[in-house]
This record gives C-alpha cells, sequence and structure tokens, in this order.
C-alpha cells in the first residue's frame, strides 16, 4: 500500500487543483481562519519563490491525494533549522491509506532541518490521534497571533 504513495515538491501546474484542496481544507472546520482566492494567490507566490515555503503534493497511484505547506524557520531552543508544517491536507476519499504517516516518515528523514512543529485544533481528533502515534507531543505553549497590515 505505501508503495502507492509518492511525494513531490509542488509545480506551477499543480495551481488549480491546490486551490480546489486549499478551498476544501479551509471550509472543512479545522481551522478557524477565513482564505478567499485573493489571499491564496498571494500565497501562492511564496509557494512557487521557494523562499520560505516548501509545498508538497501528495499522490496515491498517481493521482493528487493532497498537499503539504511547511515553512522554514529556525531557532535556538531547536539549536538550528526548523520546519513548521503549516496544512496537511488529505482528500477524504484517501484518508486511511497511510499518506499521512508516509508523509511524516519522509519529513523526518530529511536532514535539512533537526525539529519538526505542528499545530492542531484540539478538537480535530484523528489528526491529534495520527500525530501523538508517529509521536509528536504538546509543547506546552500557547500560540498566539496578531495579523499586520502587510
Amino acid at each position: 500500500m505505501l508503495d502507492s504513495i509518492s511525494i513531490r515538491k509542488i509545480k506551477k501546474t499543480d495551481k488549480q487543483q491546490y486551490f480546489s484542496m486549499s478551498r476544501e481544507f479551509y471550509s472543512s472546520g479545522v481551522t478557524n481562519s477565513v482564505i478567499d482566492d485573493g489571499g491564496r494567490e498571494k500565497f501562492w507566490k511564496e509557494i512557487i519563490s521557494g523562499e520560505l515555503v516548501k509545498a508538497f503534493i501528495l499522490e496515491f497511484n498517481d493521482e493528487i491525494a493532497g498537499y503539504a505547506i511547511c515553512a522554514l524557520s529556525a531557532s535556538q531552543e531547536a539549536c538550528g533549522r526548523v520546519l513548521w508544517l503549516d496544512e496537511l491536507f488529505v482528500k477524504p476519499e484517501y484518508r486511511g491509506e497511510g499518506i499521512g504517516t508516509k508523509f511524516f516518515t519522509y519529513l523526518e528523514n530529511s536532514d535539512d532541518y533537526g525539529f519538526i512543529r505542528l499545530e492542531v485544533e484540539k478538537n480535530n481528533d484523528k489528526a491529534m490521534k495520527l500525530y501523538r502515534s508517529l509521536g509528536y507531543r504538546d509543547a506546552n505553549y500557547a500560540s498566539l497571533f496578531k495579523k499586520t497590515n502587510a
């Protein structure tokens, strides 16, 4: 089953598929944010530049099954580079196939960073179960944010 799963960097030709999946992700209730296509367009430029964002397409049997968005940063607490898993979306018809698990294995085998962080809505039980089964634990930090005018 895991041989049917592939992970690749997102390409310009994936834009419409990504937009469609992103709309589904943001309307699914797993995030408090509302993103319109203007915001997606702005973020797409970050994805394509590759400067701060690593974006991936997840495939199952050569069909697009989902996407993942990661952001790079650095932290003294982490003793170097940190990969922030910002979004992981698997289309409902592909859930339970091991795609999320394989993606985490892919991330954890990289030498590009030594620390992976992620957020999860506290009531997203399925995601929480997956993350905990893979060895992720609560960081005991509150996550605060403020939107700027940028």
